[in-house]
């Protein structure tokens, strides 16, 4: 960037610059939009934001849908289709906008920080991560927090704000915890950031809207809205609040094993695609200038407010996702998904240091803590792609050894460590995997030590670190897109926008009025948004992640659970059945040609995957 900085460059490249980086990225989204299946959440906050505006339901209803995020999560998606109808073009064209959003939000404040140049970066970030383009392409609440924190810092940070910029940056942040409640930190640090940066006045105006906001909006959906808290406080502090917990007599289905190895994958996995949010921000605090050498009091203040943001939030999400089962969904491998929230505090926590504070004059203990990252980081990478080490590597035809002598001939790689060390082959994959990794990182640090040889005779002698830390963020982000293998991929090459709507008509002209529907067609709930004139048992909005063994079924009904009760009730008082075909070989006993009668087969599968067709049936007269 100081190269690009020197160069006398017309005034509209990097603003061109970085409309190219964010028209891929409209590209990348559209077609992922197009191609990617339906989740279950997706599916959630589909059906559940349009019930929550038509009146159908309230959030927190006792025995409607599972509200078990901040009702803003259901309402903002909702809203949208509210206005230009429901369905998943609309939530996935909703959120392609929200994400462009999110873009422009951190070129803006990146460009006020840094420059122009900088700023046109921050584009690329977004444009070269498909995991996160993916993902920011469906409706999920990722994007809408990424946008709001995007526009908070826009609104808030540097100095002189006006007043108006400060309470609407605040009702911003607070609309961000109303969406997702695990962004609550955000509002005290939001907060005593104003009164820091700003002064008292604003900072007690911040405090007041935080407050208004967060107290009007548990007013509104109390008391039931303390059923999001609940989670994260201890029942034996909080005997007051077990009217709102679900009483421990029944078991959840959805208690997923896993061992330290996949938990260390999936923290890998989220390390490298956000590579230069996390590894950007990290190199930032350890190459943090003391207070004297920066060039502005806000640009420090800034970056105070971002790093503890960000950190602090990265902290509670690793802990959520990797080392604690808080809730019964907890979800291991969601933790590159959590990231994804604040990838923009990340972002701009790196270009302010760098460009305000970049210590060129580190310490041999923070040079050799890099190097060391560096390495150690790489081979972490090179862990969590283990799943993509193919036959070309494993099958890499290697000199035969024994006892230490060369023998003729050549054996398969995968045979010299299998057969030596007596490993299995998901072991053996990443044993290779964080070789690779392992080597990739000793690759920059040679690359770096070759520039830095060859600049050993300039005026001014670079930092051998800092050439090594630059080449590794540099090269990171260059190859992005590798680093987001295993999200990146297309789903299907069919349009699954199209299959929704062709899938949603027919169900609707198929599906009498005011029909009692049961549902096991998938954990995506997403076609029945199309059907709006029928009934639905509201629990299995969620599928099985809300089916518990056990339990009293009144009280888990008006928790919005269910058990094996539950089902067989609404099994029998259902008037058409929606099956997935791989489901329905636990069906056949229950829908006899005596009792029900099958529709035909539907135009479009919800899916691309084989055995997610759907097979409707409904009840004989």
């Amino acid at each position: 960037f100081e190269y690009l900085k020197d160069r006398k460059w017309p005034s509209w490249m990097p603003v061109l610059l970085a409309g190219v980086g964010a028209l891929l990225y409209l590209i990348q989204a559209v077609v992922y939009a197009h191609t990617t299946v339906s989740s279950l959440d997706e599916g959630s906050y589909l059906i559940k934001g349009i019930f929550y505006w038509h009146g159908v339901y309230e959030p927190f209803q006792p025995y409607g849908p599972l509200t078990n995020k901040a009702p803003f999560a259901f309402l903002i998606p909702g809203l949208a289709e509210y206005l230009f109808g429901p369905g998943l073009r609309t939530g996935r064209y909703f959120s392609i906008f929200l994400g462009l959003l999110t873009i422009v939000g951190v070129w803006v404040a990146a460009r006020r920080w840094a420059g122009k140049w900088m700023a046109a970066g921050t584009v690329w970030v977004f444009a070269l991560s498909p995991m996160i383009i993916k993902l920011y392409a469906r409706t999920v609440s990722e994007v809408v927090i990424a946008c709001l924190l995007a526009w908070m810092c826009v609104l808030v940070l540097d100095d002189e704000r006006p007043l108006w910029q400060i309470i609407l940056g605040t009702v911003l942040a607070s609309l961000a915890v109303m969406t997702r409640q695990n962004m609550v930190l955000m509002l005290p640090l939001l907060v005593l950031y104003v009164f820091w940066q700003h002064g008292r006045q604003k900072g007690i105006w911040s405090f007041v809207t935080a407050a208004s906001v967060f107290l009007a909006v548990h007013a509104y959906y109390w008391p039931n809205i303390l059923t999001i808290w609940t989670p994260w406080l201890p029942s034996s502090l909080t005997p007051f609040l077990d009217v709102f917990r679900i009483p421990g007599d029944s078991t959840p289905v959805w208690d997923p094993a896993i061992d330290f190895w996949n938990r260390t994958n999936a923290f890998f996995q989220g390390m490298r695609y956000h590579f230069i949010a996390l590894v950007g921000g990290i190199f930032a605090i350890m190459f943090w200038s003391p207070r004297s050498n920066w060039k502005s009091a806000s640009a420090m203040r800034a970056a105070v407010f971002l790093a503890l943001s960000y950190f602090i939030l990265f902290a509670m999400h690793a802990w959520a996702a990797l080392a604690s089962q808080y809730e019964s969904y907890s979800c291991v491998f969601c933790f590159s998904n959590y990231l994804t929230f604040f990838d923009p505090l990340g972002i701009l926590l790196f270009v302010i240091v760098v460009s305000a504070a970049w210590n060129k004059s580190p310490s041999r203990i923070v040079q050799g803590l890099a190097i060391v990252f560096i390495v150690l980081f790489s081979a972490g990478i090179g862990f969590s792609l283990f799943e993509n080490v193919g036959k070309e590597i494993l099958n890499l035809s290697v000199p035969r050894m024994r006892d230490g002598q060369f023998l003729p001939g050549t054996t398969a790689l995968v045979d010299i460590i299998k057969y030596r060390f007596a490993l299995e082959l998901p072991v053996i994959k990443r044993l290779i995997s964080s070789l690779i990794g392992f080597m990739a990182g000793v690759g920059v640090l040679i690359i770096a030590f070759i520039v830095w040889r060859r600049a050993k005779n300039a005026p001014k002698r670079l930092n051998f670190a800092l050439i090594a830390v630059n080449s590794y963020l540099v090269i990171g982000l260059i190859l992005s897109p590798v680093l987001n293998l295993g999200e990146s991929s297309i789903n299907c090459k069919q349009d699954m926008i199209l299959a929704h709507e062709q899938l949603g008509t027919y169900l609707s002209e198929i599906i009498p009025s005011n029909s009692l529907v049961y549902w096991d067609g998938g954990n995506a709930f997403t076609p029945m948004v199309y059907v709006p004139n029928v009934r639905i048992f509201p629990v299995q909005i969620n599928d099985g992640y809300t089916y518990r063994i056990g339990g009293d079924p009144e009280t888990l009904h008006r928790f919005s659970h269910w058990n094996s009760e539950l089902n067989e009730e609404w099994k029998n008082s259902a008037d058409v059945f929606i099956i997935e075909a791989k489901r329905f070989s636990s069906w056949k006993d229950f829908l006899t040609p005596q009792d029900f009668e099958e529709y035909a087969p539907p135009p479009a599968a919800p899916t691309c995957y084989e055995g997610g067709e759907l097979r409707i049936f409904h009840r004989n007269p």
